[in-house]
C-alpha cells in the first residue's frame, strides 16, 4: 500500500508496518481514513486545547515496536476478581485460549473481526469517528490507522444478561505498543453490564492506545465499569465512544490506578430523549504518575439527564488532570445536568489541574459544575485521635472512607465490592505503607 505519510509525526514508521498485516478491503479502508485524520490533526501538543495539561513529549520521543507476540498468563491479582465470563485480548489481539467464549449466555453475539457483516461494520461509524476524531481525537485516529484485531459484541434486542461480561486487555512485553479496538451494540431494551480492565502482565515500558465503543439502542440498560490498573512504566491512553438513544440508560465508573502516565476520554452522546447517562470515577496516584479524565456529555435531545463525580487522592509527586464538559444543544431543553471533581492532594508536591465546563444553547435547562481541592483535615483527625485512634490509623480512615464514598456510586454491589477491595489494595501498598 501506498500511504502519504507526515516527516515527522510520532508513529509513522509503525504506521507503514502495521499496514502491512492488514487483510479485507473494509478494514483497509477503515486504516486508510485514520491514517488520514491522524496526519491531518497531528500529534497533540500545547496548543490542542484538549490536551493543554497532558504533555505527551516522552511518549512520541520514545522508540516502540508494534506488539507481535499474543500469548500471556492473566495477572489475577491486577483485575477485578468476578466468577463471569471472560474475553481476553493479549497486546490488542483476541486470545481464545484466556477467553471463554463457549461460556458466554444465549442472546450475545461474539463475531471475529474478519467475519463482520455489513451491519456490524457500521458499528464502527455510529458513533461519528469518520467526523469527529478528525478535529478532536488524534491517538483515536492513531488506534484507527494501527488495530489490527477487534472485539465486536452484540446483544440481541430484549436480552437481559445476570452475569457481567469481563473484557481484559492485557500489556505483555516491553518496548511494545498496540491498539485494543472494543465495540459494543446493544440492542432495544436489552440490559448488560461491562467490565473492562487494562491490566499489565509484565513490568515493562509499552504503549497502550485503545478505543471503546458502545452504541445503546432505545431503551438499552448499560452498566460500564472500567478497571485501569498497567504496568509502573506503561502509557495508558484510552477514548470510550458512547451513543445512548431514547431512554436508554449508560451507567459508567472508572477506576485509575497504575501506568506512568494515563489518560481516560469518554464522550457520550445523547441523541434519544429521556435518555440517562452517569459518568463517575476515582483516580488514585502516586510516585511520579499522570492521571488524566477529560469528558464530554453532548446533550442533543430534550429530556435528558446526565451526572458525573469524580474523586481523586495524589500522593508523592503525582499529577491528575480533570476535564470535564457538558454541552447542550438548542433543542435540548429540559436537559438536566450535574458535574463535580473533587481531589484530595497529600503532599506540597501533588498537583491537580481542574476545568469544569458547560457549554448551554438552550434556554431551559437546569445544570450546574464544580470542583474542589483539599487535604486531610486536621480537625478530623484530631477528632479520631481524642477517640483512642493512632494518627495514622486515623488517616487512613480517612483517605478510605473519602474513596469509598466515591465507589458507593457503583449500582452493581458485587462490582462495588471488588473494586472497593482494588482501590484498599492500591491505597496499601502505593500509599499507606510508605508512612
Amino acid at each position: 500500500m501506498n500511504i502519504q505519510q507526515s516527516s515527522k509525526l510520532p508513529f509513522e514508521e509503525l504506521i507503514a508496518e502495521s499496514f502491512e498485516g492488514v487483510t479485507g478491503d473494509w478494514h483497509h479502508e477503515l486504516c486508510k481514513r485514520g491514517l488520514q485524520n491522524y496526519v491531518d490533526v497531528g500529534w497533540p501538543g500545547a496548543k490542542n486545547e484538549s490536551w493543554k495539561y497532558t504533555n505527551l513529549n516522552k511518549l512520541g520521543s520514545h522508540s516502540f515496536s508494534i506488539a507481535k507476540d499474543y500469548s500471556t498468563a492473566i495477572p489475577e491479582d491486577m483485575i477485578i476478581p468476578l466468577d463471569c465470563p471472560r474475553l481476553v485480548l493479549v497486546n490488542g489481539v483476541f486470545n481464545s485460549e484466556l477467553s471463554d467464549q463457549k461460556l458466554l449466555p444465549e442472546g450475545i453475539a461474539l463475531t471475529p473481526l474478519a467475519n463482520l457483516s455489513d451491519y456490524q461494520k457500521t458499528f464502527f461509524d455510529d458513533l461519528r469517528l469518520g467526523k469527529e476524531i478528525k478535529y478532536a481525537l488524534p491517538l483515536a485516529s492513531l488506534n484507527t490507522a494501527m488495530f489490527s484485531d477487534a472485539l465486536v459484541l452484540e446483544l440481541a434486542e430484549g436480552t437481559e444478561l445476570s452475569s457481567p461480561i469481563h473484557i481484559i486487555s492485557i500489556g505483555s512485553g516491553s518496548q511494545i505498543t498496540f491498539a485494543p479496538r472494543i465495540v459494543v451494540n446493544v440492542g432495544k431494551g436489552a440490559k448488560l453490564d461491562v467490565i473492562e480492565s487494562h491490566v499489565g502482565a509484565s513490568s515493562g515500558m509499552y504503549f497502550s492506545n485503545s478505543v471503546v465503543q458502545f452504541n445503546l439502542q432505545d431503551g438499552a440498560k448499560v452498566g460500564h465499569y472500567k478497571l485501569q490498573n498497567e504496568s509502573n512504566e506503561s502509557f495508558h491512553i484510552s477514548l470510550t465512544k458512547v451513543l445512548i438513544k431514547e431512554r436508554a440508560f449508560y451507567d459508567n465508573f472508572t477506576i485509575s490506578l497504575g501506568g506512568i502516565l494515563s489518560r481516560n476520554e469518554i464522550q457520550a452522546h445523547i441523541t434519544g430523549s429521556g435518555a440517562e447517562c452517569c459518568v463517575n470515577g476515582t483516580y488514585l496516584g502516586a510516585g511520579s504518575q499522570h492521571i488524566d479524565n477529560t469528558t464530554l456529555i453532548e446533550h442533543i435531545a430534550e429530556g435528558s439527564c446526565s451526572r458525573e463525580v469524580f474523586k481523586g487522592v495524589l500522593g508523592d509527586r503525582a499529577r491528575g488532570v480533570f476535564q470535564g464538559k457538558i454541552l447542550v444543544h438548542p433543542d435540548a431543553q429540559k436537559t438536566d445536568g450535574y458535574q463535580m471533581n473533587r481531589a484530595m492532594l497529600l503532599s506540597d508536591q501533588a498537583e491537580i489541574n481542574s476545568k469544569p465546563e458547560l457549554e448551554i444553547y438552550a434556554d431551559d435547562v437546569r445544570c450546574s459544575h464544580g470542583a474542589t481541592v483539599g487535604e486531610l483535615e486536621e480537625e478530623h483527625i484530631f477528632y479520631l485521635r481524642a477517640r483512642g485512634i493512632d494518627r495514622e490509623r486515623a488517616r487512613r480512615m480517612l483517605i478510605g472512607a473519602y474513596i469509598s464514598d466515591a465507589i458507593d456510586e457503583i449500582r452493581n454491589t458485587g462490582i462495588r465490592s471488588s473494586i472497593q477491595g482494588v482501590a484498599e489494595n492500591w491505597l496499601k501498598h502505593n500509599l499507606y505503607e510508605k508512612k
